[in-house]
Parts: C-alpha cells; structure tokens; sequence
C-alpha cells in the first residue's frame, strides 16, 4: 500500500476527533477518539466535549485562546418556549432519526459520493508515484532470431568457390537491462548461437558460439543530478500531495454543507413551532368572537380573525414542506444507510444552539489558517511540482556527454556446441573491453532554454496565485470573526425587540379585550392586535435566525482557519 495512503482523516468538532484510515479500495473507517494532544492546546483546541454547546472553554495553554462569555436567554416563555421543542420529534413521520452536527459530518466524510470520488483521486494520483518509480525497475529480456540465406554469388570471395551462399544461423540473447537512480544505463546480457555455411572460409563448420556482455553508460553532464525519470517520481509525489489538498478542500465544502444544512432543518423546525403558536394565537381569537357572537362581537371583527386564520394555515402548510425539502437535501449529502434510505422518517435536531460568546483574535486565527489551509498546501505543492520540472529543464540546457564502458568474453566451438562454447568463454583467451565518450550539444539550444523560460513563468503565475490565496483567506478569517461578533450583538438586538414585542402584544390584546363591543374601535383594535402578533413572528424568527447565523458563524471561523478538516502525517 502506498504510504500516501497510509493517513488519518481528522475532523475536528467539539473536543472529538473522528478518524478515517485512508485504505486502497476499501472505505473509511470511523471512530470517536479523544483529541490527540498535539490538538488540545491553542486558538482551535478541544474545548469541550459537552454535546450542548459547539466550543466551551479552552484548555490551559501559554498561546492565545478565545474569550468565552455565556449568553443568557431570559426564561420567559414567549421568548424561550420553542428552544427545547425543536430537538424533540414534531410528528412528522413514521418514526425518528435524532442526529446531530457531529453525526453528520462523519457520515457525509464515510458516505458521500463527492467525497468519494474525490477521494478515488487521491489513491489514482499514488499510483503515479509507483508508475514512475517503476522506471528504475530492472527488466529481463530474450531475444531469439534464426536465420536462412540463400543469396547468389557476385565475388568468388564470399563462399570461396559455390555460386550460391547457403548459410543457416540461429541466435539467443537472453539478460537484465535498467536504468540505475543515478542515472546510469546498463546492460548485462548472454548470447548463444549455432551456425552452417557452404563457404569455405567458415571455419570450423556447424559452429557453436557465446559472448556475454556487460555495458554501462553513465551521463557526466546532462542527466547526472536530475533526469526524466526521477524528476516525474518528484513530480508525481508533490502532485499527490495536491491531490490530497483538493480532497481536503471538497471535504471541508461538503462538511459545510452538512452543518448548514442542518441548522437550515433547526430554523425551519423551530419556525414550525413558532408558526404553530402563531396560529393558536389567531384560532384562540377567532374561537372568542366566535363564542360572543350572540352578545357582543362584530360581524366584522369575526371575519377578519377567519381570513388571519387561514393565512397562518397557509403559512403554516409551507414551512412543512420546507422542513421536508431539507431533510431530503441532508438525505442527497450523506448518501448514508439508515438515513438516507429512510425517507418516510422525520430527522430530528437534537443539538442546541449554541449560547456562548467567543472572543476571537484574528492574527492568532490568520496565524493558523496560513500554515493549515488546503488551497495553500494545494499551491505550494504545485510550486514544488513546476520547480522540479526547472531543475530538469535547467538540466537539459547542458550538453550531454555520457561515459561508456562495455566488457565481453566469447568462446567458440565446432560440431553445433554450444554449451561447449560458453564454457570456453570463461577459459580460452582473455575479455575483450572498450571504453570512450560520446557529446550532443544542440545548435543554440533554443528548445530547452524555451522549457526553462516556461517553468519559471509557471512558477511565477502560481506565486501570484498563492499570494491572492492568502489574501483571498485573510479576508474570510476577518469576516468570519467579524460576523461572529456582528451575529451575537444581533441575538442581544433582537432579543432586546423581542422583549418589547412581547409587552406590546400584551398591551394591544387587553386594549383589544376592553373594546370588543365597539363596531369601530374593536375593528381597529383587532387589526392592531394581529399586526402586533404578525410581529411577535417575526421578532422571534429574527432572533432565531441571529442565533443560527451565530452557530454558522462560528463554523466559518473552523472552515476559514483550516481546522475543520485535516489530514494528520
């Protein structure tokens, strides 16, 4: 298996560490461990590992931490009474899936086939480290020819006499021939053969022949510290490692995906909720007039609580299908046995918002985003790649010049015998060898100094990419940390609004009750009563879109600072 392979997928989410062994043709395995202690400390440490809260407060360390301060939400029931309920089943399918972020995002990592396919181009980049690798690899080769002439005679010398040259020959080559890491050629190889001819210079006839060589060919210049081949060896491992970086970039997407999915799904349950409320509150209205028609309600009254009432119906119709269109979205991200073959069943949020404040600081969070980031390391490695193809192209304006050394012995003998032949190779006489240089040097070289000229180019279009990169993500380091802050001074806002909505439904609802029996007064009244309820809705889906955007936004600080995902050496 290659080593590339052999990885822990880290996903880092509220003081667990889920872990996917990356296996060739197998899927990911995953398991909760506690965070290794390499990852307790610092701006992105465990901080808690109660599953109420997304981060709590961080473990004693000398680097920086996030400030934590708990939001209290007052206790009232008009403020608070839909908190609980949403991670509680609403009825709305043949049974439960109770789940949350955590749960979600090792499933979509394990199951979905983004992920998946994304991952298969990881494992298909590996196997371009060993392709490369096997170019070094020695190969056996045999080679075997027979051979029959029969050629008229234009010079008495070629057979001494016959007019035609009858000459049948059959030879075997059989060895070991590669290329060396260092460049050096060689070749190690034994050749055997018989041969009959009618001249009468081949002497001795129905010979038996063998010869075994040994050639080495070494480059001086062009090809010693850097060659094709191992440069595609460097380049295939650095491409790997970018292939892993872009797998880390659509993991960390997906798993975005996943947890704001969910928090969609929170919203709309608790918006069911609250539009569930809001209709009682209009039923409870009509249901009043209705029951004081016979004294001292107004026709006129009745039928404006009827038409409110069929509104908030309405309404009410819609959210459930929202609610249904997002679980079928989690359902497509996780592509995951038990939930996503479970239409009929209602997924159930059963993590809470999260109530506390963090203090983030942002050259601390830009610090870590820098060194852990996928698109930088997905940069840098193509940097690394276009740098080794520099160094082969700078190679290659060289002049080649190799150094070549051959050596034989050879043994000969009559009567077709061979084995006789190659036993006399190594007693008769002595090795034959042959040493010298060969040079190439192409006029002006044009062709490699244009392949230089374009790796550096290369390489200076992927530096500018990599500097609008760390641009690109100090920019969302500071607008995640910014709209954390913006999204919790707009839960104490609307919390705030939410409050005085409250008294004022109140207010208007015992106005309202004074002046039932007035045709006029009680009209306007009654329409200020639900106009103050239409509001009471909307202060409360406001604060708890704050409190999402908050949860959100504390997501996109671990997304933006790269410790969402991680690939642990």
């Amino acid at each position: 298996m290659l080593a590339v392979f052999q990885k822990d997928l880290l996903v880092f989410w509220g003081g667990m560490v889920f872990t996917a062994i990356l296996c060739g043709n197998c899927h990911a395995q995953w398991e909760i461990r506690p965070l290794p202690a390499r990852y307790s400390t610092g701006p992105h440490a465990a901080r808690t590992t109660d599953s109420s809260k997304f981060l709590g407060k961080p473990t004693e360390s000398n680097d920086f931490v996030p400030q934590v301060q708990t939001l209290t939400i007052p206790s009232h029931d008009l403020l608070s009474w839909w908190i609980q309920p949403t991670s509680q089943s609403l009825n709305m399918g043949a049974d439960t899936i109770p789940v949350d972020v955590a749960t979600l995002m090792s499933l979509a990592a394990q199951y979905s086939g983004r992920v998946e396919a994304v991952r298969q181009q990881v494992w298909i980049a590996g196997t371009q480290v060993d392709q490369a690798r096997a170019a070094f690899d020695p190969a056996l080769f045999t080679n075997s020819k027979f051979d029959s002439k029969n050629d008229p005679v234009g010079n008495t010398l070629t057979t001494g006499g016959p007019p035609r040259l009858e000459q049948d020959t059959w030879s075997l080559e059989t060895g070991l021939r590669g290329q060396s890491s260092l460049g050096t050629s060689y070749k190690l190889s034994q050749d055997l053969g018989l041969g009959n001819s009618n001249s009468v210079f081949f002497a001795p006839n129905n010979q038996g022949t063998s010869r075994l060589a040994a050639r080495l060919e070494q480059p001086l210049l062009q090809g010693r510290r850097i060659d094709v081949n191992r440069s595609l060896i460097l380049t295939a491992q650095l491409e790997t490692g970018a292939s892993e970086a872009s797998y880390l970039i659509t993991v960390q997407k997906q798993l975005s995906d996943v947890a704001s999915a969910y928090w969609q799904l929170y919203v709309e349950r608790a918006n069911l909720l609250q539009r569930q409320r809001h209709l009682e509150r209009a039923s409870k209205i009509a249901d009043d007039l209705e029951a004081r028609s016979q004294f001292d309600s107004v026709k006129s009254q009745i039928l404006r609580a009827r038409a409110a009432l069929a509104t908030r119906k309405a309404e009410l119709s819609l959210s459930v299908a929202k609610i249904k269109n997002i679980e079928s979205r989690i359902r497509a991200l996780l592509n995951a046995p038990g939930i996503s073959d479970r239409v009929g069943s209602e997924i159930v949020t059963v993590q809470p918002l999260a109530l506390e404040y963090i203090h983030f600081d942002p050259n601390a969070e830009l610090a870590v985003a820098l060194d852990r980031r996928p698109e930088i390391q997905e940069l840098q490695r193509k940097i690394d790649a276009i740098d080794v193809r520099l160094q082969l192209a700078a190679d290659q304006t060289r002049p080649q010049m190799n150094l070549l050394m051959e050596g034989y012995v050879a043994g000969l003998q009559g009567e077709s015998d061979v084995f006789g032949a190659w036993n006399n190779q190594f007693i008769d006489g002595q090795p034959g060898y042959a040493g010298g240089l060969e040079m190439e040097m192409p006029y002006r070289n044009r062709a490699a100094r244009a392949r230089v000229n374009q790796r550096r180019y290369e390489i200076a279009q992927y530096e500018n990419l990599l500097r609008e990169t760390k641009a690109n993500i100090q920019a969302e380091v500071e607008v995640a940390i910014r709209n954390s802050e913006a999204a919790y001074q707009a839960i104490l806002s609307r919390q705030a609004s939410l409050e005085a909505v409250v008294a004022e439904v109140a207010y208007t609802e015992d106005r309202w009750r004074a002046l039932t029996g007035d045709a006029r007064l009680g009209q306007l009244q009654l329409d200020d009563l639900l106009n103050a309820q239409a509001r009471l809705l909307q202060e409360e889906q406001a604060l708890l879109v704050s409190m999402v955007e908050y949860n959100l936004a504390l997501i996109e600080i671990q997304r933006a600072t790269g410790a969402f995902v991680q690939l642990s050496e």
